[in-house]
């Protein structure tokens, strides 16, 4: 690859690789946790006060909610095909 990437670039790019990330960790947990567990991570997940944190501008904010609503759909749809 030659020259640099904008900020945007850089955005896409990190995004992408949080995607990446996220897929493999549900692919595992997909593999290895009981619905008990998947449940009770789900549960879990919403009760942490994101908003809160004060680090939490408003596109992490987002990213996270994204990421949560994903991990909770995926786990919906494998509960409702068992």
């Amino acid at each position: 690859m030659s020259g640099s990437f904008s900020q945007e670039d850089e955005l896409v790019s990190d995004v992408v690789a949080c995607q990446l990330v996220i897929k493999q960790i549900l692919d595992v947990i997909d593999v290895i946790a009981p619905v008990e567990v998947r449940e009770k991570m789900a549960t879990q997940l919403r009760s942490i006060d994101f908003a809160g944190h004060p680090s939490a501008d408003p596109v992490t904010l987002r990213a996270v909610q994204k990421a949560v609503a994903l991990i909770e759909l995926k786990f919906s749809h494998q509960n409702d095909a068992h």
